[in-house]
């Protein structure tokens, strides 16, 4: 097994001890962990969003807590401070774009043209909003949280 492979396996299976390898590693380790931890705060959003139609054990507090615990991950899954933040960045990033996509997915999939770009304002609207006030604080609170917790317990 090559020393790529063996850095790129090590990223994936351990990304608390890949940030702080090289700078490959790091990235990977950054890469992965974000878009993880952005989908699971976009699922979660996505589920506050359509509150109505969410079971009721899905209620505002679980997913509430659910993208808290998002945001920790990031710092705890990825230790060191640079690759943290490039994982929290990743992650506000893929979970912005999985909320658009998941938005825009009912329209394309009924193929909805013209109509379909005015009706897609206000959905466009409420994804805004719960993105700039639901998942980036809510997962940036719970990425402090845990670097108060990772500085109390280091």
């Amino acid at each position: 097994m090559s020393d790529r492979s063996a850095g790129i396996r090590l990223a994936l299976a351990r990304p608390a001890t890949a940030s702080f390898g090289t700078r490959s590693q790091r990235t990977i380790a950054a890469l992965t962990v974000g878009v993880l931890a952005g989908v699971l705060g976009a699922t979660a959003t996505y589920t506050l969003r359509l509150q109505t139609v969410a079971p009721a054990w899905a209620g505002e507090t679980a997913m509430g807590a659910l993208v808290l615990v998002s945001g920790a991950f990031v710092k705890l899954l990825c230790q060191e401070l640079r690759t943290s933040v490039l994982a929290l960045v990743v992650a506000v990033v893929s979970g912005g774009v999985l909320a658009f996509a998941a938005a825009v997915a009912p329209y394309l999939l009924l193929d909805i043209s013209t109509l379909g770009g005015i009706a897609l304002l206000p959905t466009f609207r409420d994804v805004i909003t719960f993105l700039v006030f639901g998942q980036v604080p809510l997962q940036l609170t719970g990425y402090l949280v845990a670097i108060v917790y990772d500085g109390m317990t280091a």
